[in-house]
């Protein structure tokens, strides 16, 4: 009897699995961009987070539904670590400079996340289907079958949000897309020029990535200072066209047989 009762408190006893995590959003960027947007607008980037939740609406900043969405905002890389203080990457989607700087700020939220990354390069040119995704979500980190739902509710809807996918919910065929240079957490740069000088490590020296693609398996980026003068541009140029292989457009009738 005793060896039985002995036996039974040596058994491992098996943990329930929680129904939320830390490692995957379990709110979509659809909705995370919405609470990005509104505390950029209300300028509470500063604020702590009890004003910055009750502000945005929600009781506490501990209440599940705020809670839950920055975490999701962090892991998108929108918000940084601490406070609600938005990143470059934000910025970039809420104040684009160049005309991709917004698509190619969802496109890094998106990819910035490893096990998005996966279940995408895993799944190009294929229908997404939620029970599988929430499968594999499950096998990546500790969560029950309810929470992996969510997840992959909000995995599908982002992808949605971004264009990633067809009007039939097939994913598109993505190329891997280059991760900014920049610090994502370094706040929003001084284009009028203080806070620096044009000495070695100003901000006008350090510059930022410009982006530009080509098509959807190509694109080129490019690390400058934040301006050039017109003698250095013609310079950039002439080297660009030495160090890259120059083709000729294809014409109508390329490639077809005589």
């Amino acid at each position: 009897m005793n060896e039985k009762k002995n036996q039974n408190k040596a058994s491992p006893v098996k943990a329930d699995l929680k129904d939320y995590t830390l490692d995957l959003p379990m709110f979509d960027l659809g909705e995370v961009i919405k609470l990005v947007t509104e505390i950029h607008e209300k300028g509470i980037e500063t604020a702590t987070m009890r004003v910055v939740a009750k502000t945005c609406g929600y009781a506490s900043p501990s209440s599940t539904p705020f809670y839950r969405r920055v975490v999701a905002a962090r892991l998108f890389k929108l918000l940084g670590a601490e406070g609600a203080s938005l990143t470059a990457q934000a910025v970039d989607y809420l104040r684009p400079d160049t005309e991709d700087a917004k698509s190619q700020a969802l496109r890094n939220s998106i990819l910035g996340i490893a096990a998005y990354e996966e279940i995408i390069q895993a799944h190009q040119a294929k229908r997404l289907n939620q029970e599988i995704i929430a499968n594999g979500f499950m096998r990546r980190v500790p969560i029950s079958r309810a929470g992996a739902i969510l997840c992959a509710k909000a995995f599908i809807s982002s992808l949605k949000f971004a264009g990633f996918l067809d009007g039939d919910g097939t994913l598109k065929r993505l190329s891997s897309v280059p991760k900014e240079e920049r610090d994502q957490t370094t706040p929003e740069r001084d284009d009028t020029g203080g806070g620096g000088n044009n000495g070695d490590g100003s901000k006008d020296a350090q510059g930022r990535s410009y982006s530009l693609v080509l098509d959807e398996h190509r694109s080129i980026v490019v690390r400058a200072p934040l301006s050039i003068k017109q003698s250095e541009l013609k310079r950039l140029q002439d080297w660009l066209a030495l160090q890259l292989l120059v083709v000729p457009d294809e014409t109508p009738n390329s490639g077809k047989s005589e």
